[in-house]
């Protein structure tokens, strides 16, 4: 009888062993997925109320409607923490400072994945023009010269706030009319104001920088004041939306690839308060705030609709078009760094160097002779606007260019859009390349193009090209 007893006992004493070896395995195993599945590294901290832990498990399975609007009894716990599976399983700590976690849900998680299949794969997605950053977080950013001007005769009335001290300096003015949210700082003397562009300060009409002390051996005369542009943007026009109503009028802003029609769309938008439409879909330019990007492009809710189109079935579809043109030489190599390096990119050296340029050259060239011919033979009605005169005198070209779309605009409105010009979709720093890329043969071939389309504009009683298209 103790034999077996004995036998038993032993077995049982071997089955604790294993049942305590696997069990700790399992644990291992399952601490080690966590930590891979995990998306999310938090650092270790306070060790949070169980808060989750009373929720149902389908509820976490679907990672939706964890929290409610009310507010949270424990102020320990973030209402911003991401809600997903794989996070809520894993230890609860509090946000570092400055940390936001982005909220998931199915219209974000679908822009994603439509950008990454659409988007240029350059572009990366950042806050559009629409979204500023807030306020007063632009440490770092240095103000902007925007030059010398004489002081209006109102200055109470035209500038909105002011700050008097001793040696103020285009910092401190800077700071201070920033934390105003203000985006211009203008010094005279030992006071520092604060404005916005006005038909009453409009910054047209600058002057000699010497007038304001600019030189060091030319004193500052007392009528006139510096003017700084600071981090802050100008908000009166960012406002933006779709039609109200179906437009009767379908509206094309035509032109060749490279000739500033993102550009363009910026400062329509801007200027009329309403999205612009494409008769593509580009995600970059939707992730930077051109939201008509995304609507399809015969709803007739934007204001007008970008396409790069030239046959006549595609021209005719538009009851009138703003045709953009710009100078080819430019157009050109605008759109070969765009399809070498994306939107904000430079194509490389290599590229401007391989049997590509030359190639990309003798095909576009033609086609940007084409596409004007093209516009101005089938076109209903046409505004023909030029790229550099929209450059030198944009708030008159723009003026225009709104009255055609039959838009009302008030002259502040204007303002706004010229202090907030460039937008966030600029080619900035320096080209890596040759500012000059094209052979003699590239040159007689453009040539010959740019005084067809020239003679083209005369024929159907426009303006010929600007002049420095090409040396007379």
């Amino acid at each position: 009888m103790a034999k077996p007893f004995f036998r038993l006992q032993k077995f049982l004493r071997r089955t604790q062993f294993l049942l305590l070896f696997l069990t700790a395995a399992y644990l291992m195993t399952g601490s080690l997925l966590l930590l891979q599945r995990a998306r999310v590294a938090i650092p270790q901290g306070p060790r949070a109320p169980g808060i989750l832990q009373a929720l149902p498990e389908a509820t976490l399975a679907l990672g939706v409607g964890l929290l409610d609007s009310r507010p949270l009894q424990d102020s320990h716990v973030s209402p911003d923490l991401v809600l997903d599976v794989d996070t809520l399983r894993s230890p609860l700590a509090r946000q570092p400072p400055g940390l936001r976690w982005p909220r998931r849900n199915r219209s974000s998680l679908r822009r994603r994945w439509l950008h990454h299949f659409t988007s240029d794969p350059q572009g990366q997605p950042t806050l559009g023009p629409e979204a500023p950053g807030p306020a007063g977080h632009s440490q770092g950013r240095t103000a902007t010269y925007r030059g010398c001007f004489q002081l209006p005769e109102n200055i109470t009335h035209t500038f909105s706030s002011s700050l008097t001290q001793a040696n103020v300096t285009v910092e401190t003015c800077s700071g201070f009319c920033s934390q105003k949210e203000f985006p211009l700082a203008i010094l005279w003397g030992w006071e520092c104001h604060c404005a916005y562009p006005t038909p009453q300060f409009s910054l047209r009409d600058a002057v000699d920088s010497s007038l304001c002390g600019q030189a060091a051996e030319v004193q500052r005369l007392p009528g006139y004041c510096e003017v700084y542009q600071t981090p802050i943007q100008d908000t009166r026009c960012t406002d933006r939306r779709f039609l109200p109503n179906k437009s009767k009028v379908f509206v094309a802003l035509s032109s060749f690839p490279g000739a500033g029609n993102t550009w363009a769309r910026h400062l329509i938008e801007h200027a009329t308060g309403f999205y612009t439409g494409s008769y593509y879909f580009d995600g970059t330019l939707y992730n930077k705030g051109f939201k008509g990007e995304k609507d399809h492009w015969r709803s007739r809710r934007t204001i007008c609709v970008k396409t790069h189109e030239s046959g006549r079935r595609e021209i005719e579809m538009f009851d009138s078009a703003i045709l953009l043109i710009r100078n080819p030489y430019r157009s050109l190599m605008a759109e070969f760094n765009r399809k070498c390096a994306g939107h904000l990119g430079y194509a490389p050296d290599r590229n401007w160097k391989s049997k590509e340029w030359p190639d990309f050259v003798n095909s576009y060239a033609s086609w940007w002779s084409s596409h004007v011919l093209d516009w101005l033979k089938y076109g209903k009605r046409l505004l023909v606007v030029h790229y550099e005169e929209l450059r030198r005198s944009l708030v008159p070209t723009l003026r225009e260019m709104v009255a055609f779309l039959n838009v009302s605009v008030s002259e502040e409105r204007l303002l706004c859009v010229e202090n907030n010009k460039e937008g966030s979709f600029r080619r900035r720093g320096r080209q890596p390349h040759d500012p000059e890329p094209f052979t003699p043969e590239m040159k007689d071939l453009i040539n010959g193009y740019i005084r067809t389309v020239d003679q083209a504009l005369r024929d159907h009683n426009w303006a010929g090209l600007p002049r420095e298209y090409v040396p007379r």
